[in-house]
């Protein structure tokens, strides 16, 4: 069927009006809200109260209101606060089985690791520390505690490289912060010569480190070929202790590099009767590595 132009005209034109008629209409029967009656759900205002004059028993705006002033929460603005705390829930997860709950050296697993001898866990509240890059009788530094947390004492007390260098130094702020309580050093008066040119490693020196190891007596302790000869000595809690195997580097509790070497001779041990040669080597600090390198020697190095 054909339709012509005119007629779909005329069609759509219609079409078009009933829409327009059916809108209006629609609109017409839409709601007027402006008109509603909302009495029975309209809430009236009591203005017979005051809410600005209302007595709520506390000044919010008050200091003691603050949360910044609520217990602990003031730590939370604090890195070194926030460190201290995760170093203290580290050392509660990982140190204090030896070191114990009040750092006293006399947690439950202590009593299996030198009971009768040296070395047991340490006392840190007693403020000697063998492991030291400062002079003998000074408190560590913070990084020497952290070396120690981070390589450990072999056969003793392992390694915690694993908590990563973050949490080594917030478990030595705590130790600080928590046991030892007095400020530690930043700086030593102990000077170290560089491991370099004529310091390096050399048949030489290592013959001069000989003499070296007679002349300043160390031969009484570690006997003359090295292997700790001797069998009375005793620590700072009358334990027994023995020196150390000078052939066996596994038995260096304070490093076994040329560096820690040469850190332990200057420093000493404290709480052993090891003492520090720094004065020694005063003004002649390179000669120490003539020892070092003599040492080396004994392990074939």
């Amino acid at each position: 069927m054909h339709f012509s132009n005119k007629k779909i005209g005329q069609t759509g034109l219609f079409i078009f009006v009933i829409t327009l008629s059916i809108a209006t209409q629609v609109r017409s029967q839409e709601m007027d809200h402006s008109t509603m009656n909302m009495e029975k759900s309209e809430v009236k205002e009591d203005k017979s109260v005051d809410h600005s004059s209302m007595d709520m028993g506390t000044d919010m705006t008050k200091e003691k209101g603050d949360m910044k002033n609520m217990p602990g929460m003031g730590k939370m603005n604090d890195p070194d606060a926030m460190a201290v705390m995760r170093g203290k829930m580290i050392f509660q997860m990982s140190c204090f089985l030896c070191h114990g709950a009040k750092g006293e050296g006399d947690g439950p697993a202590a009593r299996f690791i030198g009971p009768y001898s040296h070395p047991r866990p340490n006392n840190f509240t007693m403020g000697i520390f063998k492991f030291r890059s400062t002079e003998s009788g000074d408190l560590p530094m913070l990084k020497d505690l952290m070396r120690t947390i981070r390589e450990g004492i072999p056969g003793y007390m392992p390694s915690f490289r694993n908590v990563g260098e973050e949490g080594i130094k917030s478990v030595a702020m705590y130790i600080a912060k928590e046991f030892i309580q007095e400020e530690l050093p930043t700086t030593t008066t102990i000077k170290y010569a560089k491991h370099v040119g004529p310091y390096t490693y050399s048949a030489k020196s290592a013959w001069r480190g000989g003499l070296l190891f007679k002349i300043m007596k160390c031969s009484e302790c570690h006997g003359d070929d090295g292997k700790a000869g001797r069998m009375d000595l005793k620590d700072e809690r009358k334990l027994m202790i023995h020196p150390i195997d000078l052939t066996r580097q596994e038995t260096f509790g304070n490093g076994t590099s040329h560096e820690d070497i040469y850190r332990t001779i200057m420093t000493g041990l404290d709480g052993t009767p090891m003492p520090g040669y720094n004065d020694s080597f005063l003004g002649e600090e390179g000669s120490a590595w003539d020892l070092v390198h003599y040492i080396l020697s004994l392990q074939g190095r």
